[in-house]
């Protein structure tokens, strides 16, 4: 999963920030809080108003994440 993941960032580079958040990292401790997330791997998508747009876990299909960055780059 992660080289397909590593392909969307580069598919999508300068247009969506990617932003990896490691549960066993003190470092990202806010954004678990405030995600809620606490398994590996989780995918959300999230505006820059800090809105999950969509959240996807270790089953996601790769498409489907690429048709909802595309979706929300139309609407913003």
């Amino acid at each position: 999963m992660l080289p397909a993941v590593r392909g969307l960032e580069k598919e999508f580079d300068g247009r969506i920030e990617f932003i990896r958040a490691n549960i066993l990292n003190p470092e990202t401790e806010a954004l678990q809080e405030q995600y809620s997330f606490s398994t590996t791997p989780e995918f959300y998508l999230v505006n820059q108003q800090g809105e999950i747009l969509g959240f996807w876990d270790d089953s996601l299909v790769v498409e489907d994440l690429r048709q909802a960055f595309e979706a929300a780059l139309n609407k913003y």
